[in-house]
């Protein structure tokens, strides 16, 4: 806004995924490596432009993703990369070259943060020390050896967090954010809530007063369920299992039903969260639960 009043204009559109996205990322990074990507200050790091490239190669290269899970199983790291490297296929080749960029610059975040870590200057670092992977590297100071994580398990605690992390929280937020354009009276209500809390505790809520706003938690659940940002989950069994069926099947014959499923292990699984939240029959049960729960409280 202060652009556009700048440029002389009373009016300006504004991008809010693209903001939600960068302002997701920044405070992603401060929590969880205590570093700045300098967003805010109008700079677009290499992380950002590869973490948003590794969400579009990951749907493009679907048909792979059984190719990529026995990979990820195939011997140790420097013969998993000498393998990938030979691949002659664009789109794996796209995601090494993203997938490095991502772990470059963790590593070097990890570096500089065991530098200054041993130098005991972590009040002058952003986040003052209390982020993530600083916890994490003083954690593995002070246990057992054989109960420390190593470099490369940090980064992968890291990583995962930033990059599953930023893009899923700003996809919630922008489709939360949309859904209250188009239900005035809801914004309104929610809009009130807030400046009562804002009346009582002031304009920094902590995390105990933002909880207990109801209103405010209901539309975030309510967002979450119609237009969660992950509507599938991949798992693979890790052990042979019969899986019981919460509707019995019919079989052909229209008689018989089924009842339980023999699920072998290795078979990959694809769950579908999308359908799971807005199945009226869950729904119901789960609502029903829910104020049994209070009613015994």
């Amino acid at each position: 806004m202060s652009e556009a009043q700048d440029n002389g204009r009373n009016t300006e559109v504004v991008d809010i995924f693209k903001w939600a996205n960068l302002i997701s990322l920044e405070i992603i990074g401060e929590a969880g490596m205590g570093h700045s990507f300098g967003i805010l200050e109008g700079k677009v790091p290499d992380y950002l432009a590869a973490s948003r490239d590794m969400f579009a190669l990951l749907t493009e290269m679907w048909y792979l993703h059984p190719f990529i899970t026995f990979l990820s199983q195939l011997g140790p790291v420097f013969l998993r990369r000498a393998v990938v490297e030979r691949i002659p296929h664009l789109l794996v080749q796209r995601m090494k070259d993203v997938a490095d960029i991502m772990h470059g610059t963790a590593v070097d975040i990890l570096k500089r943060k065991r530098t200054v870590l041993n130098n005991g200057t972590l009040d002058s670092e952003v986040a003052a020390g209390k982020d993530i992977m600083t916890a994490l590297m003083k954690h593995n100071v002070v246990v057992a050896p054989q109960d420390r994580m190593t470099d490369d398990e940090v980064l992968a605690q890291v990583n995962g967090l930033a990059f599953a992390g930023h893009d899923s929280t700003s996809s919630a937020l922008s489709r939360t954010i949309d859904l209250l354009t188009k239900h005035q009276d809801v914004q309104d209500k929610l809009r009130n809530e807030i400046r009562e809390a804002c009346r009582l505790y002031g304009k920094n809520l902590d995390y105990d007063q933002l909880n207990s706003l109801s209103y405010l938690d209901a539309i975030c659940r309510e967002s979450l369920r119609l237009h969660a940002p992950g509507t599938f989950l991949d798992r693979i069994a890790t052990k042979d299992w019969t899986l019981p069926l919460q509707y019995p099947a019919k079989c052909k014959d229209g008689k018989a039903t089924i009842t339980n499923i023999y699920i072998p292990k290795g078979t990959c699984l694809h769950v579908s969260l999308g359908a799971a939240n807005r199945d009226e029959y869950l729904l119901i049960n789960v609502r029903i639960k829910e104020v049994r729960e209070r009613a015994q409280a």
